[in-house]
């Protein structure tokens, strides 16, 4: 990849004047022999290499974690996503810094046909499929099929609706009958139909099907689902599209099809954080930002977010104070191990600000040092005890400090497991005080799991990722008086 980009940038004048057409590769189809969906990276030199897209989801940027690297300095650590959906393969960028190119326009999100040109930086990716449903079709013949199919739609509805409304009169779902409701529920999505297949699954959803029958009801009402947000998010305001999502998740969130939804509500509120920072309405901004949860792609670029904004915050008033002053009064909170509190008045704080005037202050580059090791030791020496609480509190103040360390960022996510974990045990141990609660069987037992589940997802929407209320009590609203001795500053 290093030899890719060395000789990129040196062609780099000349593939500046090469057009867009002299660079689209035509590769046409034969029957003897289909390797599938790939992207080609190619260099000006005429070197190739190619990357099948075998998996759901694939990440390209700089970062050696991506599954397609790329050390070009103009792109970002995790630029862009290609997701491989039921619809095709579908682009988005993830990168705030640095622009995405699909065809030489600049892209938020795109579907991808065959002989697309994807540019990030000075590398140029060719998506190129065999499959039939990735080819560009003409308007004209799409014309000619909606119309054509049109009293097939008609047909379609028409009999879903009798379905439905027989089926649930007499409360006698067989497996056939099921079956052919998905079927025609299915063929409603492919023609855009996304809201009443909604209904319809919904509906479905309600009744007491089988396993397999749950599972292909969950996986159709996910998929429209994604095609109503995508509408909406076009044409309504993000926060809107944001509480609709959230109210969808709380009642279908907690199966393994939803975590496309997760992924999507994370990027909508990363998408609207950075709206807001913009706007200088820094904290309806820190609670998007602090919403995203730690195994999400956007956790990272969130995290740092919150840090720019907590330490601009704090850096206003101390602009016109000299280097001495700044290292002076850091030293004093840093004996005192007055280290990211009181808010205003803390040792971090005056070494970011000693090192905005000079960036290579040697004093406070060692005292931030010896910071992240007090927090990330003491977080260890907790986690390796089992305390939970305890670990997780340092680990999160390490991580305000520097996101860069995937270790901690993966140990925090256990320490909430953990805590998860013993809650849930906590709630079962309630729940069976006594022996006829125990001898609850059948569908009572079922409908107290589904609600224990709907309760724990409305838990992770309102404090997923870095607790909201944290960022906001313990580094914003700072309350004179009151001492936390169970937290570490």
């Amino acid at each position: 990849m290093t030899e890719i980009n060395r000789e990129e940038k040196d062609s780099n004048a000349i593939s500046a004047d090469v057009p867009l057409e002299a660079k689209t590769m035509v590769m046409s189809r034969t029957e003897e022999k289909i390797i599938g969906p790939r992207l080609v990276c190619t260099t000006a030199s005429g070197e190739s290499r190619i990357y099948p897209l075998k998996e759901t989801k694939l990440v390209i940027g700089r970062s050696v974690e991506a599954d397609i690297n790329l050390l070009d300095p103009l792109i970002s650590r995790k630029h862009c996503v290609i997701e491989n959906t039921q619809d095709g393969f579908i682009l988005r960028n993830v990168s705030t810094t640095n622009p995405l190119l699909l065809n030489d326009k600049p892209v938020t999100e795109k579907r991808l046909y065959t002989g697309d040109q994807i540019r990030i930086g000075s590398a140029t990716l060719a998506f190129i499929s065999d499959r039939a449903q990735d080819e560009k079709k003409l308007d004209t013949k799409m014309l000619s099929q909606a119309k054509n199919s049109r009293w097939g739609m008609w047909f379609v509805v028409s009999l879903l609706i009798i379905l439905v409304g027989y089926l649930s009169y007499f409360k006698a779902y067989t497996p056939l009958k099921v079956n052919w409701a998905l079927s025609a529920v299915s063929k409603q999505i492919k023609l855009g139909k996304y809201l009443s297949a909604q209904n319809s699954l919904k509906h479905l959803l309600d009744l007491n099907l089988s396993a397999e029958h749950r599972d292909q009801a969950k996986e159709l009402l996910t998929e429209s689902t994604l095609a109503i947000i995508q509408q909406r998010a076009q044409t309504e305001d993000l926060h809107a599209v944001i509480e609709y999502l959230k109210t969808y998740l709380v009642e279908y969130g907690a199966g393994k099809e939803s975590e496309v939804l997760w992924d999507r509500l994370d990027y909508y509120r990363l998408t609207q954080a950075q709206r807001l920072e913009l706007a200088t309405d820094f904290q309806p901004a820190l609670r998007q930002y602090a919403s995203i949860k730690e195994d999400s792609i956007y956790f990272e670029e969130a995290h740092k977010a919150i840090g720019r904004i907590w330490l601009a915050h704090q850096k206003r008033p101390r602009k016109d104070q000299t280097l001495a002053q700044l290292l002076k009064e850091a030293e004093t909170h840093f004996r005192a191990q007055r280290y990211l509190k009181p808010v205003n008045q803390n040792a971090y704080l005056l070494y970011q600000a000693a090192l905005t005037l000079e960036p290579g202050n040697g004093l406070a580059l060692k005292r931030i040092g010896q910071m992240k090791s007090f927090y990330r030791e003491n977080g260890e020496k907790y986690f390796l005890q089992g305390n939970w609480p305890r670990a997780l509190s340092y680990f999160e103040r390490y991580y305000l400090i520097d996101t860069e360390t995937k270790e901690i960022n993966h140990k925090m996510i256990i320490c909430r497991e953990k805590l998860t974990e013993a809650r849930v045990l906590n709630q079962e141990a309630g729940s069976a005080k006594t022996s006829s609660e125990k001898m609850v069987k059948g569908k009572k037992n079922n409908h107290l799991e589904q609600t224990e589940k709907k309760e724990e997802i409305k838990r992770l929407l309102e404090e997923s990722g870095t607790e909201s209320t944290w960022i906001m009590k313990y580094l914003f609203e700072d309350q004179q008086g009151e001492i936390e001795s169970e937290k570490p500053w």
